[in-house]
């Protein structure tokens, strides 16, 4: 790990440009930017060995951003590999009916508007397929299948609050 003065140095010298990276990744939530500056400073730490004590201004600034952008990668790449979409179900759409006083004809009428592709995606959702079963019948991926759900979510979102 080398001296901890050092690296004390380095962090302090490169805070600004840690916390401009960590708000580019969260930039509405400050606690999350908060613990992304600490990942980044664990990483840090831990690979300062690989920075050569001779470094340039240059090069040592180089190393702390690449270091700062390969945690925020690998955190995103993690957080993406872990779908967050909430799965479409008949009690969803119900239930979305039924607190907002719609009846499920809108909702249906919602997604009729949508594209043959995109109500078919729906429909098999709805139908109790997951998102392996509907990218096996579609010929998608199971990440393209969450990529699309989630995107048509937001379509019959902006129509249900537009209408």
């Amino acid at each position: 790990m080398g001296d901890n003065s050092a690296y004390t140095n380095l962090l302090f010298r490169h805070r600004t440009l840690i916390w401009k990276l960590c708000r580019r990744y969260a930039p509405r939530d400050a606690e999350r930017c908060a613990e992304l500056v600490q990942e980044v400073s664990l990483s840090l730490i831990e690979h300062y060995g690989r920075l050569k004590p001779d470094a340039s201004a240059k090069d040592e600034r180089a190393w702390v951003v690449w270091s700062t952008r390969t945690v925020l990668y690998d955190l995103r790449r993690k957080k993406d590999s872990q779908p967050v979409m909430v799965p479409l179900t008949k009690e969803i759409v119900e239930q979305i009916a039924e607190q907002e006083n719609l009846e499920r004809g809108r909702i249906e009428e919602m997604m009729g508007d949508l594209p043959d592709e995109d109500r078919r995606l729906v429909q098999l959702r709805l139908d109790g397929y997951n998102a392996k079963e509907i990218g096996t019948q579609t010929g998608l991926s199971s990440d393209a299948v969450y990529q699309r759900m989630h995107r048509i979510i937001e379509k019959l979102k902006q129509k249900y609050h537009a209408g």
